[in-house]
């Protein structure tokens, strides 16, 4: 893997440096198989995992349609005006209810299905998820319209999501028929230097905050996603892992502050001392109680941290046995990579790491910025065309025994049979990634915050991502093997990071939440009583009869067919795959009238 920013200093021969001079560490184990390679483990050594900067142009703030109640492909940027059409198609507007909406709105923008810039708002990169069509969608510029969206969403018995990043693994910021609520261009990011704290609008993304830091102080850091594009709201709600933890614990062991728009349209600002039981009650309950359960984050203040590298440097890469041939030096190694007790932080890189390069690895480790390791995930891309499904699971320390890494091993053998080999099938791949967490987010009890895990260590995603509509039994069914593999040996049995959200796992209140559900039912209960906000694996409030119910063995595309990557054919740009999934929605909405 190879940095890709313009300052990256992996571009540049290093031979001079010295990687001991260099510090904070982060451990990855990833065992990866793709159709075009050989079946190969590799093992990244890292200060870091996959934080990036993207190009301005890669990430487009819907601006240009501000001034518009009902954005249109043929506006004038001056104009203010109310449309009771659509765009593309020129229908008429249904529901003139949303037109009351609009003229409540103090800035926000009004988008209906038919527009490239309501496909531009909605879009996700999953294939299963992406045709989820809302009624419409609010783009929210301040917190007044997001409030005005909540009162009105719920006076008009609308369903309501959120999107930011758009990364939901299970597409639950989309939904059929409701509002989506589209705070991206609330995206402001400010810096106290002083305080060393951060303060960052709900639809930021890490790429703001990350470019502003860089800006600003190379020695800042924050505890943050690993993928640029990724929520920064959404990321702490869910608690965060970040390359960082070891040393200095989850994005929610750093927040200091969230504010949120409530049920029932107020703002609100909760934080750890507050004075008001149900603030403090609340603040415990967003540090890991996951998005969308009790109101819409508007704002979140957390810390910052400077590395000791003046420039912040750091050291990543990979360390990679390929097999078989290595297998005895590669199962030699995970023996000691899962009794060894890892320092927090490591002050001299080779030399702690020492004991792995004793089984001869491909040694990839660089220096470079902390912000310059770069992983863009194109199944995130605008250009995606793949169907992606994830399970997950947290494991104790010690949790990579023989036995795991055997079950592992045979996983990925079956996964090399599950596509047929073909060029058309070449984004399609089976992953299993570590995540290595421990020292300080073990430092909380389970009950200090409602991410309960607080002995995990190693927080894992099985991954299958496929193109072949036809292989979508095949491939949950591969992720359910898994689950049913390795679950036995997660913590109690059923520990899972709601980050990596599922949306097939059944008992997902004890998985995600364990001991700390009944808690957060009753901080539920006292902020949203009618539970306003909902989605199939939502936090109930306490005696609310469950809306959501599935026969065992359902799967996400049996609720309506995905389109296939031959429908989109094959777009050039991002306006023609907007206007590609326009001509797809506008057809499947046709079919239903």
């Amino acid at each position: 893997m190879n940095a890709s920013s313009n300052n990256a200093i992996s571009q540049e021969p290093f031979d001079d440096f010295d990687l001991n001079e260099h510090f904070e560490s982060y451990i990855l184990l990833s065992q990866n198989y793709r159709e075009q390679f050989s079946y190969p483990w590799i093992a990244y050594i890292m200060m870091f995992d996959h934080f990036s900067l993207l190009k301005d142009e890669t990430r487009f703030r819907v601006s240009s349609a501000r001034n518009l109640w009902v954005s249109s492909n043929n506006y004038k940027p001056e104009q203010k005006f109310l449309s009771t059409k659509a765009v593309h198609n020129e229908q008429p507007v249904r529901n003139k209810k949303f037109l009351i909406l609009g003229e409540k709105l103090p800035t926000a923008s009004i988008l209906f299905p038919g527009s490239n810039a309501y496909e531009e708002a909605i879009f996700i990169g999953n294939l299963l998820y992406r045709f989820k069509t809302p009624s419409i969608v609010v783009q929210a510029v301040t917190e007044e319209d997001v409030a005005v969206t909540v009162k009105f969403a719920k006076e008009h018995g609308l369903k309501l999501t959120v999107k930011s990043g758009g990364h939901s693994y299970a597409g639950y910021c989309l939904n059929h028929g409701g509002i989506v609520l589209d705070i991206s261009s609330m995206n402001k990011v400010s810096i106290d230097h002083e305080n060393m704290t951060v303060s960052i609008q709900g639809g930021a993304v890490w790429r703001d905050a990350y470019s502003l830091l860089k800006e600003k102080d190379l020695r800042l850091m924050m505890i943050g996603g690993q993928c640029p594009t990724v929520g920064v709201s959404a990321f702490l709600l869910g608690a965060g892992l970040s390359p960082f933890s070891r040393r200095y614990g989850l994005g929610i062991d750093n927040l200091l502050e969230m504010t949120i728009i409530t049920a029932n349209g107020e703002k609100v600002t909760v934080t750890h001392d507050d004075i008001d039981p149900a603030k403090r009650d609340l603040f415990w309950a967003i540090h890991g109680g996951g998005g969308g359960n009790f109101g819409i984050t508007v704002s979140v203040k957390t810390k910052l941290h400077n590395l000791r590298d003046p420039n912040g440097t750091v050291v990543c890469g990979e360390l990679t046995w390929n097999l078989p041939k290595q297998e005895a030096d590669f199962k030699a190694m995970m023996n000691v990579w899962n009794t060894t007790t890892w320092p927090e932080e490591m002050s001299q890189c080779l030399k702690d790491l020492a004991p792995l390069f004793d089984f001869n690895p491909d040694n990839g480790l660089e220096a470079m910025h902390w912000t310059d390791w770069e992983v863009i995930d194109a199944s995130f891309d605008v250009f995606s065309q793949v169907y992606y499904h994830h399970g997950s699971f947290i494991f104790a320390e010690g949790g990579i025994t023989p036995k795991v890494a055997a079950i592992i091993t045979q996983l990925m053998e079956e996964a090399k049979t599950l596509v047929p080999d073909s060029s058309s099938n070449s984004a399609s791949e089976c992953h299993i990634l570590w995540d290595h967490i421990g020292g300080a987010t073990t430092k909380l009890k389970p009950e200090d915050t409602a991410f309960p895990w607080r002995d995990g260590v190693y927080v894992a995603t099985v991954r299958a991502q496929w193109v072949d509509p036809s292989l979508h039994k095949r491939m949950f069914e591969f992720v359910d093997r898994a689950k049913e593999l390795l679950l036995p040996y997660s913590i109690q049995g059923k520990a899972a990071y709601i980050n990596y959200i599922d949306s097939t796992v059944e008992n997902w209140q004890e998985a995600y939440y364990a001991d700390n559900y009944p808690r957060l039912q009753h901080v539920k209960s006292h902020w949203d009583p009618t539970n306003f906000f909902q989605f199939e694996q939502s936090i109930e409030p306490v005696g609310h009869k469950r809306t959501h119910h599935r026969k065992p063995g359902w799967k996400p595309w049996e609720k309506f067919t995905p389109p296939t990557p031959q429908q989109l054919g094959n777009p050039k740009t991002k306006n023609h795959v907007y206007a590609t999934n326009a001509h797809i929605r506008r057809s499947m909405l046709s079919h239903k009238e």
